[in-house]
């Protein structure tokens, strides 16, 4: 089973699921198109969804459930099956598949009665947390997987009533309990500390002995690149929509600013199209940024072969090629890791977006306390800067994260001066009490 990424005849991105022979897989693509694309979800959405019905696959055919014969039939999954689909959902895939290739490597002649193949698949799934993955994960794995099934159970046989989407979405990992707890704070909490991103912002820098690249082409494109994203909170795709005429000054006051675009170029080439999930926005670049991309443009990505032609900010830098390219989301990815592997602890696009985020709610809190600014009108700056629609959840989730932070450090700053007093306080004498 392969997943494709094409570009239609209009110039839209889009993914196709095909079998073992190269055909498209009829259900898969009809339910995503139908479901997600036609509901108007990013390219970049629906390809995640076929990453994921891709795996549902690979675990049906493992625990030998033709799933769409299934539905065809009116025989539907089984609560002992459901279970075990989620159990594997809640998996790595890289675990998964050294399991099925274990299990099919072994060539055991036995004489006992043979086990249900699915009874087998569940008392093998290991107990360990290795192969684990985050709840958030888990979690839309089997949205997935619920939805499928029932969208395939209802077309293919709508005469009777399943409860296997339900049943399905019962084992999902909890969000958000019942008393408002977020689970696992340090997995919820994806930003880089104030240290965490001084290390990279250090490294990255041209000059620096840990600099990871060493054309220094790149070293100037990479430095730009974890600069805008440190500076502007934006996401990947935003930042690599970017181009060089968006970058502008106002007619005014002369500032410089970046103009975030939210609408789909058609023109873009690119196999894995960037595209904006949130509004167009204009966004201020202070004096260093600005300086930072004149030096880029000028000095380095002005002597790149075909630079010219290409719209976009950030390019390819290969000198041994006559023809260079817009800057794929993978090699972002390839940035971050390589950042990684110097600073060792891990560095993705999106921690920069949290990080900002971060970043704003301690500075919107001082300025509230100065009397500068309110709740109200900070809040809805930040959904003006980072692009969210004012019916937007995403500003509260922040605000939030960061209101169950402050509460942290300001229980822990509670307890460690309760403790300073108690230290004092216990053991000593009667008359050493002060009351």
């Amino acid at each position: 089973m392969k997943l494709k990424r094409i570009i239609m005849a209009d110039g839209e991105n889009y993914s196709i699921l095909l079998d073992s022979t190269g055909l498209p897989l009829p259900y898969p693509n009809l339910f995503v198109t139908k479901v997600y694309r036609n509901n108007s979800e990013a390219s970049s959405s629906c390809h995640a969804v076929f990453e994921r019905i891709r795996y549902f696959y690979e675990i049906c055919d493992f625990l030998n459930i033709d799933i769409v014969r299934r539905c065809i039939t009116g025989n539907f999954l089984t609560k002992l099956e459901i279970e075990s689909i989620a159990k594997w959902a809640k998996r790595k895939v890289t675990t998964f598949r050294k399991h099925v290739k274990k299990n099919k490597s072994k060539n055991v002649i036995s004489f006992v009665p043979k086990v249900n193949k699915l009874e087998a698949a569940r008392a093998t799934i290991i107990t360990d947390h290795e192969g684990d993955i985050s709840p958030s994960t888990a979690y839309n794995r089997l949205t997935t997987y619920a939805k499928y099934i029932g969208w395939l159970e209802e077309e293919l046989f709508p005469s009777k009533t399943s409860t296997s989407e339900n049943e399905l979405k019962s084992f999902r990992p909890k969000k958000i309990s019942d008393e408002g707890e977020t689970g696992n704070m340090d997995e919820d909490y994806k930003s880089l500390t104030s240290i965490e991103m001084i290390k990279v912002l250090d490294i990255v820098r041209p000059d620096s002995s840990s600099n990871p690249w060493k054309n220094e082409s790149l070293k100037y494109r990479n430095q730009l690149m974890t600069n805008m994203l440190e500076a502007i909170g934006c996401r990947r795709g935003e930042l690599l929509k970017i181009k060089i005429e968006d970058i502008k000054r106002h007619p005014k006051n002369g500032r410089r600013y970046v103009t975030i675009r939210s609408t789909v170029d058609l023109d873009d080439r690119r196999l894995d199209r960037p595209e904006a999930k949130t509004l167009g926005r204009h966004v201020p670049l202070d004096k260093r940024l600005s300086n930072m991309i004149d030096d880029y443009l000028i000095e380095h990505r002005s002597k790149v072969n075909g630079a010219e032609s290409i719209p976009y900010l950030f390019i390819t830098h290969n000198h041994k090629t006559s023809k260079n390219n817009a800057l794929s989301k993978s090699a972002i990815n390839k940035v971050c890791r390589q950042i990684s592997k110097v600073v060792a602890f891990r560095v993705h696009p999106h921690a920069f977006r949290h990080t900002w985020n971060d970043r704003f709610s301690d500075n919107a809190d001082k300025r509230i306390v100065a009397g500068k600014t309110t709740d109200a009108k900070s809040e809805s700056d930040r959904q003006k800067l980072m692009g969210w629609r004012e019916d937007s959840k995403m500003a509260k989730h922040y605000s939030k994260r960061h209101e169950n932070k402050r509460a942290f450090d300001v229980g822990m700053e509670l307890q460690e001066k309760g403790s300073s007093n108690i230290e004092k306080i216990v053991g000593g004498y009667d008359e050493d009490i002060e009351y």
